[in-house]
């Protein structure tokens, strides 16, 4: 099986179940078939894809989409499921580590800290209000700060040093 046609081909499974569960099972239908059991389909697609691929780049993206699709169905169907933010970092920091174990490259750090980030805001709430409170005052800086890291990562690569010490441009 090619890498290259995992994903159309898990695309066209999900849609024929999807039709098919509508013609002769609709009480499940209603209750299964929504938009994030899509979210759930198309990212199990994403992430069987990045990991029979070497490069591995759709495997993040997919774990990350699996996440937030079991989590939205969790909110629906377990009514003490956290429905703040924590849950989707630490989603996107699992995301991460699964990303990191294939590729063995990149991930690492940035899975640490959102599932850190994420615990923060899952455990520690009083801490986390405290934080808001304070961080109010000065609320336009963080539009700045990335804004400025965005066009930082876009020109660092541009520069490249000289034997000299002195950059010149490629």
């Amino acid at each position: 099986m090619k890498s290259s046609q995992v994903f159309p081909g898990m695309v066209f499974i999900g849609a024929g179940i999807y039709f098919l569960t509508h013609l002769f099972v609709p009480a499940l239908a209603s209750q299964w078939m929504t938009w994030e059991t899509l979210l759930i389909w198309l990212g199990l697609a994403l992430s069987i894809d990045g990991f029979l691929s070497k490069s591995g780049s759709a495997l993040l993206p997919g774990v990350f989409m699996v996440g937030i699709g079991i989590h939205f169905h969790a909110t629906g169907l377990y009514p003490n499921w956290p429905s703040h933010i924590g849950t989707l970092a630490v989603f996107f920091g699992i995301a991460c580590l699964i990303a990191f174990l294939r590729t063995k490259k990149d991930f690492l750090f940035a899975g640490v800290l959102s599932i850190c980030i994420g615990g923060l805001f899952l455990f520690f709430e009083p801490v986390v209000e405290r934080i808001t409170e304070a961080s109010e005052s000065f609320s336009f800086i963080w539009p700045l700060l990335l804004l400025a890291f965005g066009v930082f990562l876009l020109f660092k690569g541009k520069r490249k040093r000289h034997r000299k010490g002195t950059f010149r441009r490629k």
